[in-house]
């Protein structure tokens, strides 16, 4: 059974911190819908980095545009107004990489229109490697050694001329658009993130920048920097999205907050699938393990602006599409505290919880090998099963915290272990959502009992109530 107010758990976790309760909402309360009727809705996807062939002749052999088109088609769905993309379109910084990236484009939004004919808007920003990506290793230089012929085959080469081939509208190194009266800013990697914030001041009284109620949106391949930040003080409806990290939206940490505006990141939507959960240091102590289990993850956004709010809906897009956990809001004019800083987002996060009855499994086994060293021999473990802890349909367990207690010395051994499935939709965690963890013998405390308690977390360390068992070496547990 849970024991989590006994004063042995209390003391059991005494590694682990506490969380605050109450504040300000930003997470989705259980059984909320997003309101109808949106004032405008976009879709944003990020670091799609599609490239050619491995001999530089064909288009999409390896990394193809799928997941892209897929993303691409759920935004044609929920009848976006316009498409956000932060960058990084061209793996290789290719003409014909960003060529391939505008025909996945067309098929789903031929001459930039919806089904029913209304325009959707491109708001795109080049990345590092659209500007940069013919540099990155000698695969260009291999594919065209002669550098006038090269030339003709990276974007950096004419920039402002290729966009308008490929994109059919003029290149600015800073933008400003406007969609359904919503204002949108963005800058293409490499320019001074400061021509930006003097675009936007320039704008400022023209479009009321600072005395109307809406919010104003900044788009950038890599996050603001404080000068940008400190820049854009006065600023306060501004909120930003970039991209570049490939970090998993499933992890509340990518949501910035500096000294002004908040800035989200989007995550990786590339081929290979690699949104990364970005939090590599443990709650309990040392480093989060089992990151090979997360499961590849192919995401973006689907962001709906309401008068009073923002929800952003978190989307997977990859084979096991679906829902990455419940939607973001932001409400509008309430910026003291910001909804959106840390700890607010604490407070409202929510608790991931195991289900009544829930066990945890302990059993003698062997350590796996490393998967690139599958001749490794193991080494003896205690195996331990931990169950999906999923009885809070609306808060996501992103890792677990394990304790083992020794019952001679009272010595602890505190380790994390990401959550199974964890960049994957919900629902489509493998194994049912079991997480394995193998602890060697040779790191367990002494003695023949051992006591184990496990705790779901969250990305910002919210936590629910423990499972604990008893451990009787050299095999028999019981349920404490």
């Amino acid at each position: 059974m849970n024991i989590s107010r006994s004063s042995f758990l209390r003391g059991l976790f005494s590694a682990f911190g506490t969380c605050a309760c109450g504040g300000r909402i930003f997470a989705a309360p259980p059984g909320w819908t997003p309101p109808k009727n949106p004032r405008l809705v976009f879709g944003a996807v990020s670091d799609t980095h599609l490239r050619t062939s491995a001999n530089g002749k064909g288009r999409g052999k390896y990394w193809p545009d799928k997941y892209l088109v897929a993303a691409f088609k759920y935004f044609r769905e929920q009848n976006v107004d316009a498409v956000v993309n932060c960058g990084d379109m061209a793996h290789r910084g290719q003409v014909l990489e960003q060529v391939f990236h505008a025909a996945a484009w067309r098929k789903v939004f031929p001459e930039n229109r919806a089904p029913d004919g209304h325009v959707v808007e491109k708001l795109f920003v080049n990345g590092n490697h659209d500007v940069e990506g013919s540099r990155y290793g000698d695969f260009v230089e291999k594919a065209f050694p002669d550098p006038a012929e090269r030339a003709k085959h990276v974007l950096s080469t004419d920039m402002a001329g290729n966009w308008q081939r490929i994109w059919g509208e003029p290149y600015a190194p800073v933008w400003h658009k406007t969609v359904k009266g919503f204002h949108f800013f963005g800058r293409h990697f490499g320019v001074d993130e400061m021509e930006l914030a003097r675009l936007i001041r320039a704008k400022a009284k023209e479009c009321g920048l600072q005395t109307g109620k809406d919010p104003l949106f900044i788009l950038s391949h890599v996050r603001p920097h404080s000068k940008l930040n400190k820049s854009l003080r006065s600023f306060k409806k501004a909120v930003g999205f970039f991209g570049h990290w490939h970090q998993s939206a499933t992890n509340w940490n990518n949501i910035y907050f500096w000294s002004s505006f908040p800035s989200i990141e989007i995550p990786s939507c590339e081929p290979r699938g690699c949104s990364s959960p970005g939090l590599e240091k443990g709650f309990a102590k040392g480093t989060l393990e089992g990151k090979e289990g997360l499961g590849k993850g192919h995401q973006g956004y689907v962001v709906r602006v309401y008068d009073d709010q923002i929800v952003i809906s978190r989307r997977e897009f990859g084979e096991d599409e679906g829902s990455l956990g419940a939607d973001w809001i932001m409400p509008l004019g309430t910026y003291e505290p910001h909804p959106l800083s840390k700890e607010e987002l604490k407070k409202r996060i929510g608790e991931p919880q195991f289900r009544d009855g829930a066990r945890i499994v302990l059993t003698e086994a062997v350590t796996p090998p490393p998967p690139d060293r599958p001749e490794r021999p193991g080494k003896p473990a205690l195996k331990v099963d931990i169950p999906l802890a999923d009885a809070n349909p609306d808060t996501r367990v992103f890792a677990y915290d394990v304790v083992v207690a020794g019952a001679e010395d009272g010595a602890k051994l505190c380790k994390s272990v990401y959550a199974v499935g964890g960049n994957l939709a919900v629902g489509h965690e493998p194994n049912g959502g079991v997480t394995t963890l193998y602890i060697p013998k040779a790191q367990l405390p002494k003695g023949d009992a051992l006591t184990v308690a496990v705790r779901p977390i969250t990305s910002l360390g919210t936590a629910g109530r423990p499972i604990v068992c008893q451990y009787d070496r050299p095999g028999r547990q019981s349920e404490k």
